[in-house]
């Protein structure tokens, strides 16, 4: 049987609308979601032990557990917003054209970033490449050149490394100016062609914080950010932000180890159980996709 009504109290809190995920002992799933401004936040009946996720602006997503909610209400003492230092390099000009597109993506991905909760900050380094005797080398680039191309353009390590080119690979010799690869899921590289759109970058920054394609799900479209081909992008799951946060392999762990000693959890696509909510878990409407 459920127990009494249990809330989470918060600390640390933004301005902005605060999401609540938790599981009980007779959870299969995070099966409770609450939403309020203020805090505390009322999550109903709980018993036994279980967990809590928090999702707020400007706050990266906390996973609190265990918690026994036997023993009454939990609090969550949320964390500062993560600064991600990204370095761009501009591969192949012209430089001042190249590195307008590069400052108006990064704007793009951190308005992303702050209205889906993502609770992390993008702050950018650009690198003018276009000089370098080797660039040419890398202007139609495949991901088999990606290690050759950090050595001879440049890289700094423990930050996330983008290069603009021109044409990029996206596979199968599917080049194109308007084409983005990470080259892996997990990762602290990205290659973008020089006539991306600016919501590219979001996306391919989402694998590399371990996120991987939505395309053919029924419960996503393309304004989710992880679509493969879209020019609407805008939106992230919590389902999806808690993988990015939470996966050992995200640049948010391997690369800046922003998060310290807070637990990761390897989550697949499809897992939806007591440890890992649904990827497709939203606590706030997305577009036409209502909360679930």
């Amino acid at each position: 049987m459920v127990g009494c009504d249990r809330y989470v109290n918060l600390t640390f809190t933004s301005s902005s609308d605060n999401g609540v995920l938790t599981t009980d002992q007779y959870s299969s799933n995070f099966d409770q979601s609450a939403t309020s401004p203020t805090s505390p936040v009322d999550v109903g009946g709980r018993g036994g032990k279980g967990e809590i996720v928090v999702f707020t602006m400007n706050r990266p997503p906390i996973l609190q557990t265990p918690v026994d909610w036997a023993q009454g209400d939990a609090t969550v003492n949320l964390k500062q917003e993560i600064t991600v230092p990204v370095d761009v390099w501009i591969v192949k000009g012209p430089y001042p054209n190249q590195a307008l597109l590069a400052f108006n993506s990064a704007v793009y991905t951190n308005n992303v970033w702050a209205n889906e909760r993502m609770g992390t900050f993008m702050t950018m380094t650009l690198h003018d490449a276009t000089g370098n005797s080797k660039a040419a080398n890398y202007y139609n680039f495949t991901c088999s050149q990606q290690s050759q191309m950090e050595t001879d353009i440049g890289k700094t390590a423990g930050h996330i490394n983008i290069y603009f080119v021109d044409q990029v690979d996206r596979g199968g010799g599917n080049y194109g100016q308007g084409n983005g690869n990470a080259c892996a899921i997990g990762s602290d590289f990205v290659a973008l062609g020089s006539a991306v759109g600016t919501d590219l970058m979001s996306h391919e920054t989402g694998h590399d914080f371990a996120l991987t394609h939505t395309d053919g799900n029924a419960l996503f479209d393309a304004t989710n950010v992880m679509w493969s081909s879209s020019s609407t992008r805008q939106y992230f799951t919590e389902g999806q932000t808690f993988r990015a946060h939470l996966t050992s392999t995200s640049a948010i762990n391997s690369v800046y180890k922003a998060r310290g000693s807070q637990p990761t959890r390897d989550c697949s696509d499809t897992q939806d159980d007591v440890q890992c909510p649904g990827r497709q878990k939203r606590i706030w409407a997305d577009g036409t996709f209502p909360a679930n």
